[in-house]
């Protein structure tokens, strides 16, 4: 299967974007969020997770890739939208 760009974006509970959340996604670089809340990941791996500030927030499926993943800040952690 070929790479698909995978999408993600951190928002406060203001619906703002978050910059500077470390995170990192299966096969590639851990990147920091921009000032948007939006990082951009080109992956290979048919299965991949997505981890914020070193823990799993979400799992996936390139096939089944919506056209972003959304996180909203909860407390101390990420939940998917």
């Amino acid at each position: 299967m070929s790479a698909k760009k995978v999408r993600v974006e951190f928002l406060d509970g203001s619906g703002q974007g978050v910059a500077g959340v470390p995170v990192k996604v299966t096969g590639c670089a851990e990147l920091h969020s921009a000032p948007t809340g939006q990082a951009f990941f080109l992956v290979e791996d048919e299965n991949f997770a997505v981890f914020a500030n070193g823990k799993e927030v979400y799992k996936g499926t390139l096939s089944s890739l919506p056209e972003k993943i959304v996180f909203h800040q909860d407390g101390a952690s990420w939940k998917a939208a």
